[in-house]
This record gives structure tokens, C-alpha cells and sequence, in this order.
């Protein structure tokens, strides 16, 4: 049988299984950086789970975003934004034959930066460095930072305890590392010194950038005055 012949069939049977387990989902696909769950692409039923069979014996732990999505995957792709039961995801990985690889959002987030920098287009686009930060992630001069991408689902974890950070000198200020995991966005990939602020008006400094086909994870600090 053909591979998308096959994929088809499975997509049914995962759609199947949804309407029994599943709850209302809506599904985006951003066409813009500053409105990405603006106009709702599709609903249909979901159900999310941590192990890939889906025996549904717990819940997503609190360090581990990846799940395992449960629907209908005819017209899903990497990058999709999807809310279920109040909860945000992105869709990571799609492969034929296999459950959706999604992310479990925790923040929604705006990024800053230099006029033009992140984008992939090769419009307006700047050195990645301009406005580089000092060891404190004050970022230096940020007076022309603007409003880059918002609205975005994301999920942000401590990455370790904490760094001795600026001259090493013993009672400096120590502060934790954090990463972040991002869904692609359309055009644009984020680049270090651009500045992160939840939801929460928490406000990180980008300190290294790993895009993949998966999306982007981001190695931050919080931003200190």
C-alpha cells in the first residue's frame, strides 16, 4: 500500500478513537507574528497523553511538555497551535504512521528586538549581535528594542539552579538559567539578546537559540535592572 494511503487510514482510526476520548480542540495556523490564534483554522476532538499508546495511566509531568496528541491528523502540520480543556499545545513532529509529537504550553509570551532582526525572509534583517548584553542580561541598550512577535504559546522550565554570573567576585548575584521551547513561527526565527516577557510581565534575556524542524528552543535569563 501506498505510504499516504496508509497514513489516511491511520488518521481515521486516530479520529475514531478521539470522539470517544477526546475533548473540543481548537486548532490555529499562524500566519502573522502578532496574532498567531487570531482566526480559528479547524475544531475537532483530542485527547492528549505522555505515553504514545495511550494507555492513559497519567498525567503529563510537570518537567516533561512532550505528549502524545490523539486526533484526527488529515490536516495538521508542524507549528499548530492547538487549545483543549483550557490548555495551550504546539504541534512539534508529525511522522507518518505515529502519533503527533506536541508541546504542553505553560507561559504566552512577545518577543523584542532590533527592527527586522529573527527575520528569514531577508527583509530588513540586522546583525544578530546589535545591542549585546552584558554578563547581568541587562541586555545594554534596549531603548530601540520593539515589539518583534506576541501572543505566542510557549513552555519555560528552570534550567538549572543558577550561575555565578558578571566577575566571579564572591557574593555577585547568582541567577538560573531557563529554556524555552517555541512552536516555528512563520518567517522568523528568534536570536540571542532579544528579549522574552510572559504573561506574567516576566521578562528573560535570549542567550543561545536552537531552531529545528521541531521549532526553537531558547537557553535565557531573566532580565536584571
Amino acid at each position: 500500500m501506498y505510504q499516504a494511503l496508509v497514513q489516511q487510514k491511520v488518521a481515521r482510526g486516530y479520529a475514531k478513537a478521539a470522539l470517544r476520548l477526546g475533548a473540543t480542540t481548537t486548532q490555529y495556523r499562524p500566519v502573522s507574528l502578532t496574532a498567531p490564534m487570531e482566526t480559528v483554522h479547524a475544531t475537532f476532538l483530542a485527547a492528549f497523553n505522555n505515553d504514545r499508546k495511550f494507555g492513559f495511566d497519567g498525567p503529563a509531568l510537570w518537567d516533561r511538555p512532550a505528549v502524545f496528541g490523539l486526533f484526527d491528523t488529515t490536516d495538521v502540520q508542524s507549528g499548530d497551535l492547538l487549545t483543549c480543556a483550557g490548555e495551550n499545545y504546539f504541534v512539534a513532529r508529525l511522522e507518518p504512521f505515529r502519533p503527533p509529537l506536541c508541546m504542553l504550553c505553560n507561559r504566552v509570551v512577545s518577543i523584542a528586538g532590533q527592527p527586522g532582526q529573527g527575520s528569514t525572509n531577508g527583509d530588513g534583517a540586522v546583525c544578530t549581535d546589535v545591542g549585546a548584553s552584558d554578563d547581568y542580561s541587562t541586555a545594554g541598550d534596549v531603548t530601540d528594542q520593539t515589539v518583534l512577535a506576541s501572543g505566542w504559546p510557549a513552555f519555560i522550565q528552570i534550567k538549572n539552579k543558577g550561575n555565578a554570573v558578571g566577575d566571579g567576585i564572591p557574593g555577585s548575584i547568582k541567577a538560573a538559567d531557563y529554556e524555552m521551547f517555541l512552536p516555528l513561527i512563520p518567517d522568523f526565527v528568534p536570536a540571542i539578546q532579544m528579549a522574552v516577557t510572559t504573561d506574567l510581565g516576566t521578562t528573560y534575556t535570549i542567550s543561545a537559540v536552537e531552531p529545528s524542524q521541531y521549532g526553537n528552543r531558547c537557553l535565557m535569563g531573566v532580565r536584571q535592572v
